[in-house]
């Protein structure tokens, strides 16, 4: 009996870290961060649902890298009047994709379970990047730190989309804004 009592505390450890190794494998491949890339031609009709989302086939795509305004939120003018920021990133990545084939390479699952993915159409290698530059979202990571710092650093020094007035943050949107229904 002690000898049996022995094994188990000397293999204790072992099995703790096995089952840790294991949960942390199973969670990573749940979410789609098992270090596998996944090319994606996404099935026409792609919807554009908002500024940074994307529907096809009845799966959603979240842009990586990025945040756009929501549909319903606004931003303010220099002169303080209002302009529909969100139906605006809508609008001009509608725009972007219109008659083209979107290509996505899925890096993520969100909490939500939509893919995220770094998308591109012809002539625009990341419709991410374009967003950002363009003004009609932000680097998601702040200013100095994500994959778009370099971009959003040009669209402020350029005025450009909600850069040109005063807008709010859509994640601080969103939390003001909460929605009662999906």
């Amino acid at each position: 009996m002690d000898s049996l009592r022995s094994i188990v505390r000397w293999l204790a450890p072992y099995f703790f870290i096995a089952m840790l190794v294991s949960a942390v494998a199973l969670i990573k491949h749940y979410f789609g961060l098992d270090g596998e890339e996944t090319q994606l031609q996404l099935a026409k009709p792609v919807v554009v649902l908002d500024g940074d989302t994307l529907k096809a086939a009845g799966t959603k795509y979240r842009i990586y890298g990025i945040d756009a305004p929501e549909f319903s939120q606004t931003c303010s003018e220099p002169n303080g009047r209002p302009w529909n920021c969100g139906r605006a990133a809508r609008a001009r990545l509608r725009a972007l994709i219109a008659h083209n084939h979107v290509r996505c390479v899925a890096r993520a699952r969100d909490r939500f379970a939509r893919i995220v993915a770094n998308c591109s159409v012809d002539g625009v290698p990341d419709l991410g990047e374009a967003l950002v530059r363009e003004g009609l979202a932000i680097n998601f990571g702040g200013f100095t730190e994500g994959p778009y710092a370099d971009a959003e650093m040009e669209a402020r020094s350029a005025k450009r989309g909600m850069w040109r007035g005063a807008f709010e943050r859509p994640a601080d949107w969103r939390k003001a804004h909460p929605r009662t229904a999906e």
